[in-house]
């Protein structure tokens, strides 16, 4: 069990890291301010294989390579809709990516808090903290859209 959560906690940080260096492309450290790209389906497929993808798979389906490792099945997030009445659970699904929520059946928070990290990707000398909050929450809000768009009926 332990040795699990080291190889996920590795897996995660190495998906961090690879994540980080699109930020470092966009000129987070070359000096230039980082600015929002707005909101879009693209934006949010980008980031879900980016941050989502090692979990819950490629096409969504909760079997990414990275779930054998977590405490519980990995859900398929195509059935969120047809889970919930067919209605899509926008504030639950933006409260656990930001972080405001835990996901309890998980135990431990085995799902990184990706508003935190889109935060630490946004941060620059450059970049003020109202700039910082639009570009996560551009970035929450694509992905959340990104989410909507892959329902099944």
């Amino acid at each position: 069990m332990k040795r699990g959560c080291l190889v996920l906690t590795l897996a995660v940080s190495g998906l961090m890291m690879i994540g980080a260096e699109g930020t470092i492309a966009a000129g987070s450290l070359a000096g230039a301010p980082l600015v929002s790209e707005g909101i879009s389906l693209e934006l949010g497929h980008r980031d879900y294989m980016n941050y989502c993808a090692a979990c819950h798979g490629a096409e969504a389906k909760g079997d990414g390579t990275l779930g054998e490792f977590l405490t519980l099945a990995v859900p398929d997030l195509t059935k969120l809709s047809k889970l919930n009445a067919g209605k899509f659970p926008e504030e639950r699904v933006m409260e656990v990516i930001d972080g405001r929520v835990d996901v309890k059946v998980h135990g431990m928070r085995d799902m990184p808090v990706w508003g935190d990290w889109f935060n630490r990707e946004a941060a620059s000398s450059n970049t003020d903290k109202v700039a910082r909050e639009l570009i996560v929450n551009d970035r929450i809000a694509s992905l959340i859209n990104y989410l909507k768009s892959i329902q099944t009926k």
